[in-house]
């Protein structure tokens, strides 16, 4: 078990039993929840009425409030942000622009994940002071860890808007009272979900070298927000007794703007909920005429083919036929496929816009490659299903939906057009050179390992329904892997830690003893020009480095080049990050 898997777990266990010490217990008594115990699970969870199980759906099997949600205050997708800003500014707290997606502060981080990751780790760790002691942000967020899931769970992106409640307080000012009055009351009181709709669960959250104890909040089903009160810092603890205190004690609530959204129309999925001027589009262009009678019945149980959380997706997807009954999986599969795909589109045009709009390129490096695996995933349900869809017509709309919250994002659009002609020439004229390659597999009958299959994407560009329609059409059969998007992050991933750890381990012993590099592009961004002291020069691989004191320059990071300039009469060519030391690559 790693050791933020243990800390997470030490935390939970200790909170177990000592809730009054970790959780705003009274508070929550005096709003009229009881602290109960899922029969399920075993999760510990406040609920206003009597409950046997939490909420979560792997306990209650199904999303309830799909065409029956309890909230009565529907919400479109910016009008969402828009209330919980005013419903937050009233109550004191500080509105904030979004971070970029980009995470150039971050060496272990490509793109911003969360609403509180532009304070990780310069705020929290009290370093530099944050824009207002309580703030509201509407920080939209990339993840790629489960891009199989999209389009398929209803609920599942792989792109987000976090928006952030945050508070970065001293400890003797810290309010956890308030902060989930705060949150509890913008459920009650602006979607007007009743009380009794709501569980909250107890749990524990470790991430960026921080961590603490945090609550959720489910309804019908579904996660809503979560508290995270972020209390330690973890970065040298191996164990929950080795955890020390932060200096500011922060208040972390991350919710899902689309969730919310979502919650407050009960529509058949989020989908359609944020996006329904994309999803329109797409049905009209595509000609699809979905069965959305099955497709409701389908809903309600697609949170169970969650590939994270279940250990054969075959036997899931038997149990979810069986539950909507009197059909196949063969059958309920060739009803669900295409409409993942067409929500899918819908989700990877809206993370392609988010991301190159800020400077981010689809590349096989960094995190430029979960870019072109979701745009080639884009291209490949066009290209199988023979669909009249423009994709950068998708990402111009997604732009102009999303003005009123991002009307940066308009101004990029001619140079991401570019970006999109260039892959999608490429991605063409890839298909076409690609069927001996199959053939040559088909007619050896070889079987493929999930390894084989992510190699052969990685190095060819060949997909798993490349595969299986080349064995198809020799009236062969062949298993290609659920997961395989996930495989192939996964690949990467492993590629770029271990590069990074080798080539971080060579540099490591010329920086050895070097102070910490003083980060003035934090303090201005703008500035170009500074008088500094040069603290080492040296060689390595052929490669020329100069350390400084201090420095203008942004480090690579999150899928983006670094910046580059002159230091002297030396150009700078690249710039890395190491622990605190900054390198300049120099010629």
């Amino acid at each position: 078990m790693s050791v933020v898997k243990k800390i997470k777990k030490q935390i939970i266990e200790e909170a177990s039993s000592h809730p009054e010490k970790y959780f705003p217990v009274k508070t929550l008594e005096e709003m009229g929840f009881k602290r109960q115990s899922c029969s399920s699970c075993g999760v510990k969870f406040w609920s206003s009425v009597e409950r046997d199980v939490c909420g979560d759906t792997s306990c209650v099997g199904t999303y309830s409030f799909i065409g029956d949600t309890p909230a009565k205050t529907p919400m479109e997708f910016t009008q969402t942000y828009t209330l919980f800003r005013e419903f937050l500014e009233q109550r004191g707290y500080t509105a904030v622009k979004r971070f970029p997606i980009v995470a150039r502060w971050r060496d272990d981080l490509d793109f911003n994940i969360a609403s509180v990751i532009g304070f990780q780790p310069y705020v929290t760790k009290g370093l530099v002071a944050p824009p207002a002691e309580l703030v509201v942000i509407p920080q939209n967020c990339l993840r790629f860890g489960d891009i199989d899931n999209v389009g398929y769970t209803g609920r599942h992106g792989s792109n987000f808007v976090m928006i952030g409640q945050l508070a970065f307080k001293k400890p003797q000012e810290y309010d956890q009272a308030k902060y989930v009055k705060d949150l509890t009351q913008w459920f009650t009181d602006v979607m007007k979900i009743p009380k009794e709709e709501l569980q909250i669960h107890e749990d524990a959250w470790a991430g960026g070298g921080d961590c603490g104890p945090s609550i959720e909040f489910f309804s019908r089903g579904l996660e809503l927000g979560n508290q995270v009160y972020m209390w330690y810092d973890m970065s040298e603890a191996e164990d929950i007794s080795e955890l020390k205190e932060l200096d500011l004690k922060v208040l972390d609530m991350g919710m899902g703007l689309e969730r919310c959204c979502w919650f407050s129309k009960g529509s058949v999925n989020q989908y359609a909920a944020t996006m329904p001027r994309v999803c329109d589009y797409l049905f009209e262009k595509t000609g699809l005429k979905p069965n959305w009678d099955l497709y409701e019945k389908f809903l309600p149980h697609s949170g169970n083919l969650n590939l994270d959380e279940v250990e054969n997706i075959d036997e899931a997807w038997e149990d979810v036929a069986k539950s909507i009954g009197d059909i196949s999986v063969e059958e309920l599969k060739n009803e669900i496929d295409p409409l993942a795909g067409l929500y899918s589109l819908a989700d990877h045009s809206k993370t392609l816009l988010y991301a190159l709009s800020d400077g981010a390129l689809p590349s096989n490096v960094k995190g430029g490659y979960n870019l072109r695996l979701v745009l080639r995933r884009a291209l490949d349900f066009i290209y199988k299903y023979s669909w009249d869809v423009d994709l950068f017509e998708l990402i111009k709309m997604q732009a102009e939906d999303v003005q009123d919250l991002y009307p940066e994002f308009e101004q990029e659009l001619s140079g991401i057009k570019k970006i999109i002609d260039h892959e999608i020439k490429k991605f063409h004229e890839h298909k076409s050179k690609i069927q001996n390659t199959v053939q040559n597999l088909v007619k050896k009958n070889k079987h493929l390992s999930n390894e084989d299959f992510v190699k052969l994407y990685v190095s060819d560009g060949i997909t798993p329904e490349d595969i299986k329609k080349g064995y198809e059409n020799k009236g062969q059969t062949i298993s290609i892997p659920a997961n395989f998007f996930t495989l192939v992050n996964e690949f990467f991933e492993s590629q770029k830690e271990s590069t990074g750890k080798a080539k971080k381990n060579v540099l490591l012993e010329y920086i050895e003893g070097l102070p910490e590099t003083q980060l003035l592009y934090y303090e201005d961004s703008y500035k170009e020009f500074l008088d500094v002291e040069i603290l080492k020069e040296f060689e390595v691989e052929g490669r020329n480095y100069i350390v400084l004191d201090k420095t203008l320059f942004y480090p690579t990071g999150g899928g983006q080049a670094s910046d580059v300039g002159m230091i002297g009469d030396k150009k700078v060519v690249a710039v890395t990050k190491i622990g605190k030391i900054v390198l300049h690559e120099v010629k």
